[in-house]
């Protein structure tokens, strides 16, 4: 049997050694390096996301602002909206006030804003004009348009008849004053029987020929 006889390695040189400890220096050198770039990398992370976060907070600062000064505007807009309706309700009321008149029937009283609630039933009426057979309603809108001529018949009257049982049998004629009609609204209110009244310089103008009683 043969034996095999393992030699031994031969002991590293000097210039093997110097070799191995500059290679294990460069080694260190560029760990050392990657690290500092990565804790600039980590630093420039952390500044740009300081910045992002500084961004949403500058927007959230002025959305909130524009949500105000929009909150501002609509309450200014319905303001004005609200002060026109009542210069114009106003301006029809005095008119009516002064004629008593309305569809060609006299009316011995006039009410304005008249409201009134009952169980779960609650109405509000412009103007409303009465004599001892009938009755006006009169509602003033800044621009009319068909729905509210609908919902003059369809909830008005029935609403009317319910709230004020004295006048259940009486007839009631109906109007709308605006100050401006286009041509679909006063063919709608032809054909379903309703005054309409409109400013024409410092008076009212009224065209009721078309009116029925409901």
């Amino acid at each position: 049997m043969t034996t095999t006889q393992v030699q031994p390695e031969a002991p590293m040189t000097y210039e093997q050694i110097r070799e191995m400890f500059q290679d294990i220096g460069r080694s260190q050198k560029e760990t050392d390096r990657m690290l500092k770039e990565n804790a600039r990398s980590q630093k420039e992370t952390d500044l740009k996301f300081k910045e992002t976060e500084q961004m949403i907070k500058e927007v959230t600062r002025s959305q909130k602002k524009t949500d105000r000064q929009i909150s501002n505007v609509n309450k200014q807009l319905g303001g004005m909206a609200n002060s026109d309706g009542d210069a114009a309700e106003e301006l029809f009321a005095t008119s009516l006030e002064s004629k008593m008149m309305f569809a060609g029937q006299h009316f011995d009283g006039i009410d304005f804003n008249v409201k009134r609630k009952s169980g779960g039933l609650r109405g509000e009426f412009d103007i409303v004009l009465y004599n001892c057979t009938a009755v006006a309603i009169v509602e003033v809108k800044n621009k009319a348009c068909k729905d509210d001529l609908e919902s003059m018949v369809t909830k008005k009257v029935p609403v009317f008849r319910t709230l004020f049982p004295q006048y259940r049998d009486h007839a009631i004629y109906l109007g709308i004053g605006s100050m401006s009609f286009d041509d679909r609204v006063i063919k709608k209110a032809h054909e379903l029987g309703i005054g309409i009244l409109r400013q024409k310089g410092d008076t009212i103008e009224a065209d009721t020929d078309a009116v029925r009683a409901y």
